[in-house]
């Protein structure tokens, strides 16, 4: 069996109980969410394929010392759309890694992990066929400048949005019609438990 097969065979879960301990003990309990969607064509193509190169997400909220937090747009979305960065946690890689690795990807900014904000897990319905997957959402403070994604990510663009502000942001990304409408009403669930855990708790 060559090391491909192998990896193929042995893949860490989604959410490992006590990787999740070890996340809380550093950067802070959790919100933890558990939340049922239908999914549709478009999310079914990705979400419910075998082949998936990702064990779960990382969704990050990076805020400016102005205050700001950044959210980007990428090409393939609708033009009036930005979200908070997120990148795929590798099967093999850990949590925490895998956060500091997409962040430098997509951003490329010296970042401090201020808080581990949340772990959403997913149940994706289509039919008789059911997915599993799980945002971890982290709170990180930046130390100024402006994002500067990795040549090839397909980042379009970045903004800032004040934490009170995503409340809109998740609201235009549940009003997306068209084939991406699973994928904004999905997308949109990370941007409440941020404006919960930021402005809700009053941080």
């Amino acid at each position: 069996m060559n090391q491909a097969e192998t990896q193929v065979q042995w893949r860490r879960p989604c959410v490992e109980v006590d990787e999740v301990a070890a996340l809380a003990a550093a950067y802070g309990a959790p919100l933890r969410w558990s939340v049922a969607l239908a999914a549709d064509e478009y999310t079914r193509t990705y979400r419910f394929s075998s082949s998936g190169d990702r064990r779960a997400e990382v969704v990050f909220a990076v805020q400016d010392p102005a205050g700001g937090i950044w959210v980007h747009a990428k090409a393939h979305y609708p033009s009036h759309i930005y979200r908070l960065p997120s990148g795929g946690i590798n099967w093999h890689e850990d949590v925490a890694q895998g956060l500091l690795r997409e962040i430098e990807e997509e951003m490329a900014l010296a970042v401090q992990v201020e808080r581990f904000l949340g772990l959403i897990e997913y149940t994706f319905h289509h039919e008789a066929e059911v997915a599993h997957f799980a945002s971890y959402v982290f709170h990180v403070r930046s130390e100024g400048g402006p994002p500067c994604p990795h040549v090839d990510e397909a980042i379009t663009d970045f903004h800032m949005v004040l934490p009170g502000q995503l409340t809109q942001t998740a609201a235009e990304l549940r009003n997306i019609m068209g084939d991406r409408r699973g994928w904004g009403q999905w997308r949109a669930i990370a941007h409440d438990l941020v404006y919960e855990s930021l402005v809700g708790s009053r941080v």
